[in-house]
């Protein structure tokens, strides 16, 4: 990581977190703001300013950023403070994405017979669509999100829920960064769609061939894109 770090600014209009869940509210926020790239990998977390901007003492704060380290999307560099990770892509396709392929082929192979999960799939498609009409990027990745998460949540697999909730934040930061190089927003539903018209299929060759593709091949496709855009450039 490079020694030079941008400050995180107290950022305004934030609402504020209820005294119930104070440091889940804030945990919840900054991931989301690591993830979708507003935070930015190198920035530095400083804990007074996260106090300010969320109205609550340094205790909230420090298990915040202790909870975020824990999930790799910052670390904590002693003498120093607590900085926004990074993902490298030899981590995205070397390590985190085999991961994710594994438990999530896993839990597509569960599916035969589960008309109910194929339909909440469906649904997640369908919402996906509208937000792809209505040109609303962010809301088509919440709804990806949403569709893997209810994929492997199908496979009833403490343990392959528990990793895969461990790894996918890291892999969301990159694809958020990556997914401005997809070639047309309608491209997602559509590829997610693909994926629904599989599991129905109940042919597991075609259903191993169909997520790796979208999980791996996907991901290599936006990363040449961003690589021949670099050089571009």
């Amino acid at each position: 990581m490079s020694t030079e770090s941008a400050e995180a600014e107290v950022r305004s209009g934030r609402p504020r977190p209820q005294v119930s869940s104070r440091r889940h509210q804030v945990v919840d926020y900054l991931r989301q703001d690591i993830m979708s790239g507003l935070l930015v990998p190198g920035a530095q977390l400083k804990q007074d300013l996260i106090g300010q901007e969320f109205a609550v003492s340094p205790g909230p704060v420090r298990e915040a950023l202790r909870q975020l380290e824990s999930e790799g999307l910052v670390v904590h560099i002693p003498n120093r403070g607590v900085f926004v990770g990074e993902v490298t892509p030899v981590d995205l396709l070397g390590v985190l994405l085999p991961v994710r392929l594994a438990i999530e082929t896993y839990a597509a192979e569960q599916l035969e017979g589960r008309e109910e999960t194929l339909t909440v799939l469906q649904g997640i498609v369908d919402q996906m669509r509208r937000a792809a009409n209505a040109g609303v990027l962010q809301d088509v990745n919440d709804l990806d999100l949403k569709f893997h998460e209810t994929l492997v949540r199908s496979a009833q697999s403490t343990h392959a829920l528990q990793i895969w909730n461990n790894v996918q934040p890291r892999i969301r930061m990159q694809i958020y960064k990556l997914s401005a190089r997809h070639s047309a927003i309608h491209a997602i539903p559509q590829e997610h769609q693909e994926l629904v018209d599989v599991f129905r299929s109940n042919d597991r060759d075609l259903i191993r061939d169909r997520v790796e593709d979208h999980i791996v091949g996907s991901a290599q496709r936006l990363l040449l894109m961003e690589e021949q855009n670099v050089t571009e450039d």
